[in-house]
C-alpha cells in the first residue's frame, strides 16, 4: 500500500486488509455503509458546512476551516504550496470568491494558514475540540471532493499513526485536503491530508489528519501574522479585485455653510473693498473703507482669524470696525 497526500504521492510499504463497502447518499454526501458511522448526526456535521471553504491555489483545489470570524482559513501546506507568496483564490458556502493570502505554512506537519483580503465577516466558524477524540468514536469530515463543495462524509476515528497523526476509516477524495475532521459535536479535532492506498493504487478509505494539538500549536504560533499582512501585489489580481483591495473611501458630506458675510476685503489689511447688496454686512451698516479691527470683542489681524469665526457659524456677531479714525461696533445677524 502507499499513503497518497490528497494532491501529492509518498510511497510507503504495507499490505491491505479486509475492504469495507460504501455508499453515496442523496444530496451528495458520501457515506460509509456502516452502522457506527452512521449513528453521528448528520445535522451537526451539516450544520458547519458553512464555515467550509474551496480553496483554488494554482493547480490545486483543496478545502479549508474558517477559524475566525474575520476570515481566517486553515487548510494544508500542500494545498498551496504552489503559488508561493501569491495569492489563492477563496469560495465559502455562499459560493462567492474572495482573495486569500498565505500567511504562515508549516510543511512537516501540512499544515497552512490564509487570510481572506480584505477581512470578511463570517457568521460561522469552526472551533477546535477541547480534548483528543478516542478510536472508535465516530467521525465526519467536510471538503470539496472533485470540485463539489461542502459534501460530508461520515466514518470512524480507528487511532493514531507513529508520528501522532489521526487514521480514520473514512472515504476521501482529492479536494477533502485541508478540511476539517469533526467530532459529534462539530469540534476540529484535525485536518485532513492523505488517504492510504492499497497495492493496485486504489483508494482504501483509510485516511489520516495531523492531530489535534499539533494544530492548535501551529495557529496560536501564527494567527497574530495575519493582522499585519503588506498589501496583496496589484499585478496578481483582477481589476475587480485590486478595487475590492483599496475600496475608495466615502467622501464626507460637506454641508453648506449659510454664514456669509458678504463682505471682500484686502488680505494684508482687512479693509473692505466691496460690501454684496442685501448681505447680512449690509444689513448691519458695513461700508466699503472700513477696516476690520475685532470680533466680538477679540482683535483680529489677519484674513484667516476673520474666516475662522465665520466658519464655526455663529447666529449673531459683533464686528468692530476703524471708520474715520473711530472704532465703531456692528451687530450683525444671519
Amino acid at each position: 500500500m502507499k499513503l497518497r497526500s490528497f494532491l501529492l504521492i509518498l510511497a510507503i510499504l504495507g499490505t491491505l486488509g479486509a475492504t469495507r463497502a460504501w455508499r453515496q447518499w442523496p444530496g451528495g454526501q458520501v457515506l460509509p455503509g456502516n452502522g457506527k458511522a452512521e449513528s453521528i448526526a448528520m445535522d451537526v456535521c451539516q450544520a458547519m458546512r458553512p464555515a467550509v471553504v474551496t480553496i483554488y491555489a494554482g493547480s490545486e483545489i483543496g478545502a479549508g476551516s474558517v477559524i475566525n470570524s474575520t476570515g481566517l482559513i486553515l487548510t494544508n501546506h500542500h494545498v498551496v504550496q504552489e503559488v508561493g507568496n501569491q495569492p489563492v483564490r477563496v469560495k465559502d458556502a455562499t459560493e462567492k470568491v474572495h482573495v486569500g493570502q498565505v500567511v504562515a505554512t508549516d510543511s512537516v506537519n501540512d499544515l497552512a494558514l490564509v487570510q481572506i483580503q480584505p477581512q470578511t465577516r463570517f457568521a460561522s466558524v469552526i472551533t477546535l475540540a477541547k480534548t483528543d477524540q478516542l478510536a472508535g468514536q465516530p467521525i465526519c469530515a467536510i471538503g470539496s471532493p472533485f470540485n463539489q463543495a461542502g459534501i460530508v462524509t461520515r466514518g470512524i476515528l480507528t487511532g493514531n499513526r507513529e508520528n501522532g497523526d489521526l487514521k480514520a476509516a473514512i472515504l476521501l477524495h482529492p479536494g477533502n485536503s485541508g478540511g476539517p475532521l469533526l467530532n459529534q459535536e462539530g469540534q476540529l479535532i484535525g485536518v485532513n491530508k492523505a488517504i492510504w492506498e492499497d497495492a493496485q493504487g486504489q483508494n482504501s478509505g483509510i485516511s489520516f489528519a495531523t492531530n489535534l494539538e499539533i494544530t492548535r500549536q501551529f495557529i496560536e504560533t501564527n494567527q497574530a501574522k495575519a493582522q499585519n499582512l503588506p498589501p496583496l501585489p496589484i499585478d496578481q489580481l483582477t481589476p475587480e479585485e485590486a478595487a475590492a483591495q483599496t475600496p475608495t473611501p466615502a467622501t464626507p458630506a460637506i454641508a453648506p455653510n449659510p454664514v456669509k458675510l458678504g463682505i471682500t476685503i484686502n488680505q494684508q489689511t482687512l479693509i473692505i473693498r466691496l460690501v454684496e447688496p442685501d448681505s447680512a454686512a449690509e444689513r448691519a451698516g458695513l461700508l466699503p473703507g472700513d477696516r476690520l479691527v475685532a470680533i466680538n470683542q477679540q482683535p483680529v489681524s489677519s484674513f484667516q482669524e476673520v474666516e475662522a469665526v465665520i466658519a464655526g457659524r455663529p447666529a449673531t456677531l459683533t464686528v468692530t470696525i476703524e471708520r474715520n479714525r473711530e472704532r465703531r461696533d456692528f451687530a450683525v445677524g444671519f
